[in-house]
């Protein structure tokens, strides 16, 4: 049965592992997809409450923990999850679970929490709870054996909730492959994108601000990783990035469309820069599709950043008219496509078991970030030249590749942990942070005319570039670039 840390992508299973794939449906779908008759009636079928319990200074999830408490078919089970990167390491089991007599929880000394909460056990208390009818049902699917999971019902947190309905799917023996068969059959009855929200995740946010953009998250890395499975944590990091942001795109908050395509931004990055490794017969598309989507988000952007400079009606007309084409292009059967395609892709794709590319995969990732790291700066260094004598366009494209160089050494910064690369590091994103703001500041003074002439604004006389600023900004820019030259290389 899958828990609640199931997420999407699937990784890179390791020997013996299961392999899981969670899918979002909205209700009206689902009860399409029951009525469908695609499956026989499910073998059990529950209603079940979950309470989820910490205190009020989330002291349980700040160590790392998740406890709930289950109530179904009249028997309670408690389950505590080593769920954090904090309890990474720190037991040999990341799970403990036991019958209780009732919905309150029994802490003991059979899990760690006594050790963590010590005095505060008695401050612990129900944050919000679960409640779900699951339908459960076993499949043959080609070669193989799938449990599939259909759980609709709500996420309550005090007077606050949100509907949960979604499908998971559980490969018990067979093909991986067959989980996406599967599940592109379901999408042609209800239309389902990859889940990227644990129940648990659903709860703890209700507790929090209604509206928080989700910014970029370290992938789970260590030193002696194959460069395989790191690219796979990388990809998944990104596209929780888009998926939670995307959730939330709307004109009144910009803020989430920004850092959903940073997500996406941040994916397409990790995908060029292990390009050798990657590269099989769905690369290409899958890449095209991406750089599609992410222009889809690109020129309700640049509206925005219009607009912090600009009140204008038609401007605003523009903008929305441009998130009304983001929304329809999200929901589009294009979109939830390539999501699905992406996760396949990335869980067993080609690119997995090419021979040709075997040395690459296998690779220590500690190993094969330096390099990539390496020709990345030499790049930046070398394009960067003559900074002020380049065309707008050529010094667009030296942004685009010192962003793809930020990226991808915040991806693989945690492998350098020594005390000279805490140090070094420090120094490299000031710098590298430094001259990406420059040839921002440089790259919206260029873009702001052009942008307002797309859709029939003139632009005011006091948006117009003034050369001597402009002078000084690119001044400013080439100083950056020759401190970021300097600075000494944290992964070496």
């Amino acid at each position: 049965m899958m828990d609640d840390n199931s997420s999407a992508p699937v990784p890179l299973p390791a020997p013996g592992r299961e392999v899981e794939l969670k899918l979002l449906v909205d209700g009206g779908s689902a009860e399409r997809f029951l009525a469908a008759e695609l499956l026989a009636t499910p073998q059990d079928r529950q209603s079940i409450r979950t309470i989820y319990y910490d205190t009020v200074d989330a002291d349980l999830r700040a160590a790392g923990f998740i406890l709930r408490v289950r109530a179904a078919g009249g028997a309670f089970k408690q389950t505590v999850k080593a769920a954090g990167s904090q309890t990474a390491g720190l037991f040999a089991r990341p799970e403990w679970e036991q019958t209780v007599p009732g919905p309150a929880p029994m802490i003991d000394d059979t899990t760690p929490l006594k050790i963590f909460l010590g005095a505060r056990l008695s401050a612990l208390a129900p944050v919000f709870e679960v409640r779900v009818e699951r339908r459960t049902w076993l499949i043959e699917e080609g070669e193989a054996t799938c449990e599939l999971v259909l759980d609709c019902g709500s996420v309550i947190a005090g007077d606050r909730s949100t509907p949960v309905c979604e499908f998971e799917l559980e490969l018990r023996s067979g093909p991986a492959r067959s989980l996406f068969d599967l599940a592109r059959r379901i999408d042609a009855i209800a239309p389902v994108r990859p889940g990227l929200l644990t129940k648990a995740e659903r709860g703890f946010r209700l507790l929090g601000p209604a509206r928080e953009v989700t910014r970029s998250e370290k992938p789970d890395l260590s030193p002696d990783m194959t460069s395989a499975v790191a690219f796979q944590r990388i990809a998944a990091a990104c596209i929780r990035q888009f998926g939670l942001n995307e959730a939330l795109i709307d004109p009144t908050f910009p803020d989430a469309l920004h850092q959903a395509r940073i997500g996406l931004r941040r994916l397409r990055s990790a995908m060029k820069v292990h390009k050798a490794m990657l590269a099989d017969e769905r690369f290409a598309a899958i890449s095209a599709d991406l750089a599609w989507l992410a222009g889809v988000l690109g020129h309700a952007r640049d509206l925005d950043v219009v607009a912090r400079h600009l009140d204008d009606a038609a401007l605003a007309q523009a903008r929305s008219a441009a998130y009304d084409t983001v929304r329809v292009e999200l929901a589009s059967d294009r979109t939830r496509r390539l999501l699905l395609d992406l996760s396949e892709w990335l869980s067993t794709g080609a690119w997995l078991t090419r021979p040709e590319t075997a040395t690459l995969r296998q690779e220590p990732v500690r190993d094969s970030s330096a390099a990539i790291l390496s020709r990345l700066r030499k790049k930046v260094r070398k394009a960067g030249r003559n900074l002020t004598e380049l065309s707008d366009e050529d010094r667009h494209t030296v942004r685009k590749t010192a962003k793809k160089l930020r990226y991808t050494a915040e991806f693989f910064a945690p492998l350098f942990d020594d005390k000279r690369g805490r140090r070094r590091r420090g120094a490299f994103f000031a710098a590298i942070e430094q001259f990406q703001d420059h040839l921002g500041a440089l790259n919206d003074m260029a873009n702001l005319p052009s942008t307002l002439e797309g859709i029939g604004i003139a632009p005011p006389a006091d948006l117009a570039p003034d050369p001597e600023r402009r002078k000084a900004m690119l001044d400013a820019a080439e100083a950056a670039h020759s401190d970021l030259s300097d600075t000494k290389a944290f992964w070496r």
